[in-house]
Order: structure tokens, then sequence, then C-alpha cells
């Protein structure tokens, strides 16, 4: 069976929380509805969830367009139940979370290696040092791996 393509966060904002780092406030907010719902919404029930969260009061066709918006880059599906779409969720709360770290590491890794990696480190050593056991024990792993791939 194929991996599925994951979608791809265009903008990263460190200085944001939780998934305003990797969406829009709107977006992030209309995903957190999809999430919670567990099962396919039509725009209104995404409006009211926005509602019952306190969240910003959207007019019905801004709640569309986020929507249609959110399928687009791939983090929805929607099927077609009458004249209206029922949109889910096509990735976890958790894969959304994998992916958007993969997508800046790789980033950092690809322009910015080695002060990427010296940061990391520090800041893993001063905010949790039993850590850097962990990351040295995977180090380890991929180079035993690694050298496996080499010997077949």
């Amino acid at each position: 069976m194929a991996e599925r393509e994951q979608p791809r966060v265009a903008v990263y904002r460190p200085e944001a929380k939780g998934l305003q780092q990797a969406l829009g406030q709107l977006e992030a907010g209309v995903m957190d509805v999809v999430w919670e719902a567990g099962e396919p919404l039509c725009v209104e029930e995404v409006r009211q969830g926005l509602l019952d969260q306190k969240a910003k009061d959207a007019a019905y066709t801004t709640i569309m367009t986020t929507l249609d918006r959110l399928y687009k880059k791939g983090f929805l599906a929607r099927e077609r139940r009458g004249k209206a779409y029922y949109y889910r969720a096509r990735v976890s709360r958790t894969e959304l979370g994998s992916n958007v770290t993969k997508q800046v590491i790789d980033g950092l890794l690809t322009t910015f290696a080695e002060p990427a990696i010296s940061y990391f480190v520090e800041a893993l050593g001063d905010t949790d040092p039993e850590k850097l056991d962990s990351l040295a024990a995977l180090i380890e792993k991929k180079r035993a791996e690694q050298a496996k791939g080499k010997q077949d």
C-alpha cells in the first residue's frame, strides 16, 4: 500500500502558539472543530462548533472558503451529500505535528545544518539532559542500520 502524501505547511510561525504556528488562526480553529467532532461536518456545523468554542464569529462564506482552502492544502477530505460538502480530517493532530516538525527540521538542516545541530544539542542539554542519552542511543541505532545496509 502506498503511503499517502502529507500536506505541506507553507509558513511556520515560531512566535505563535499551538496549531497557529503552522496554520492561521481560523484554519487552526476549524481543524480543532473537525478533529473534536470525529465525523464529517458541513459548513454550518463547523461554524457552530467555532461559536461553541468561543472562537471568532466568522461568516458562513468565510468558513466555507477556509474549509475549501484546507481541503485544497490536503488537511481535509470532503464528500458531497446533496448540495452540501461534508468535511473530515485527512490527518490527525499527531500526524500534523510530526509533519510540521519534519518540514521545519528538514528546512533547517538543508540551509543551516551545523548551527541547527549544535543549537539542538545545546538546547536539549539545557532543558532535559537525560534526553541527550536518548539522542545518543538514536544516533547509534541509525549508525548500526546504515552499517548493516552497507553490508547487505
